[in-house]
């Protein structure tokens, strides 16, 4: 089990990434990382990871072990009466792969070390700039 003063160390690394806007940094950090995710469902088939509407965009709730996420899952227990919880594990790029383009992330929510990544942030920038060109005449 990984100590607070590690997680801390560890995310103060991804602060300054986004301090910074080093969206290679970031991405970076994400792939080293393995992420505790929590499904709320009442569907035994599908896993769907927890999604946080904020005000500007939608978010994907990740943790950075189990314990974050059950400690979550703990203070919301009166919000997600009935559902059923499910915590699984995925790899910072099985995290990455099929977030679409407009998710954010909010990494270990609920806590004192709770970090929101915006979505600019975590986007390749190939993949923008082959879309619009702003100097084209056509």
């Amino acid at each position: 089990m990984q100590s607070d003063d590690e997680v801390d160390s560890r995310l103060d690394i991804l602060v300054d990434a986004i301090e910074a806007e080093d969206k290679d940094a970031i991405m970076a950090w994400i792939r080293g990382e393995k992420f505790t995710l929590v499904s709320l469902s009442n569907d035994e088939e599908s896993l769907s990871a927890m999604i946080l509407e904020t005000e500007e965009f939608p978010a994907l709730v990740a943790f950075l072990s189990s314990d974050h996420a059950e400690q979550f899952v703990d203070s919301i227990a009166d919000q997600i009466e009935g559902e059923e919880v499910d915590l699984f594990e995925v790899s910072g790029e099985d995290l990455l792969t099929p977030l679409a383009e407009e998710f954010g992330l909010l990494i270990n929510p609920e806590s004192d070390d709770a970090v929101m990544i915006e979505p600019a942030l975590l986007q390749r920038d190939g993949a923008e700039s082959e879309d619009s060109d702003p100097d084209s005449d056509d």
